[in-house]
């Protein structure tokens, strides 16, 4: 049984905004990391599904999960104000794990290039002043 698609607005959010669960669904379906792995054709497809969708002609056969997940790869591919696709580091989906590895480089780097030693850290170290009562 084929969903009837004719007042289906893509553009509309899937969850509410209005509430903090809707807005964190929506946050985690556009950071999702996996659609960093999705080939290029298939965000081609995404691209031409929406833009067929905003165009009122949707292809038959077509599910509504069909739709959300080629909105889905579409938003986290293609640049909302030109529309043109984005390289891998400047998409939404690869800012998590993109700033893992920043940071777990910045961490390595800082650890063993100019900080001293636990043992040896003059501040940390320093031997403790008695007061007076």
């Amino acid at each position: 049984m084929e969903a009837d698609l004719s007042d289906f607005n893509i553009d509309a959010p899937r969850w509410d905004q209005c509430t903090f669960l809707g807005r964190v669904k929506h946050f985690f379906n556009i950071t999702d990391p996996r659609t960093v792995l999705v080939p290029e054709r298939e965000l081609d497809w995404a691209k031409v599904m929406v833009e067929q969708s905003r165009m009122g002609t949707v292809p038959p056969g077509t599910q509504v999960e069909q739709l959300f997940y080629a909105k889905k790869l579409y938003d986290s591919a293609f640049h909302p104000d030109t529309g043109d696709k984005m390289n891998v580091i400047g998409r939404m989906s690869f800012q998590v794990p993109g700033g893992m590895i920043i940071t777990g480089f910045m961490l390595q780097f800082y650890s063993y290039q100019g900080s001293p030693p636990l043992k040896e850290h003059p501040v940390l170290l320093r031997p403790r002043r008695k007061q007076l009562v």
